[in-house]
């Protein structure tokens, strides 16, 4: 019954959102993501422990909700292109707890800024690193946690 409850309020938060949604997006039990375009749905309701797709045209799709893992709605673009970075262009750093040396995996193509910040925000250096350079050296920082922040992007680490 709260399954059933909580589709239904996504549902009305659709309707409520102005129609502006472009896709019904159910993801079932066993991983399958279903995707229907609005613009061909005429209704979409509840009976007994199933959901009901009505199309314009068509027949109607049956879904149980004892299957359903997941029931979103996809919504058309803002306007603001994401980010997108390449799996291979994440930048990571590594060894994490570091103990002298750490190394940035995928560092800027450019000269760049690394800064070492205290837990509480106190800047504990910052260096102009040239687009080659790979490695920041914490050998001489006391044992504790830390932020790397490598131009706007920040990252955890740990000195030993």
């Amino acid at each position: 019954m709260h399954k059933r409850f909580t589709l239904l309020i996504l549902l009305l938060l659709a309707i409520a959102a102005g129609g502006q949604a472009q896709s019904l997006l159910l993801k079932t039990k066993d991983g399958t993501t279903i995707s229907k375009q609005l613009g061909t749905v005429k209704r979409i309701t509840f009976s007994n422990t199933n959901l009901l797709v009505n199309y314009l045209s068509g027949p109607v799709e049956t879904y149980s909700i004892g299957n359903i893992s997941k029931l979103s709605f996809k919504m058309p673009p803002t306007g603001i292109n994401p980010l997108e970075l390449a799996a291979s262009a994440t930048m990571k750093i590594y060894p994490n707890p570091a103990s002298e040396t750490i190394y940035i995996q995928n560092a800027p193509e450019t000269d760049y800024t690394a800064s070492v910040y205290q837990m509480n925000g106190v800047l504990m250096f910052s260096s102009i690193k040239d687009s080659g350079s790979r490695s920041v050296d914490v050998s001489f920082l006391p044992a504790g946690f830390y932020i790397l922040k490598i131009n706007e992007q920040a990252f955890k680490f740990i000195k030993r």
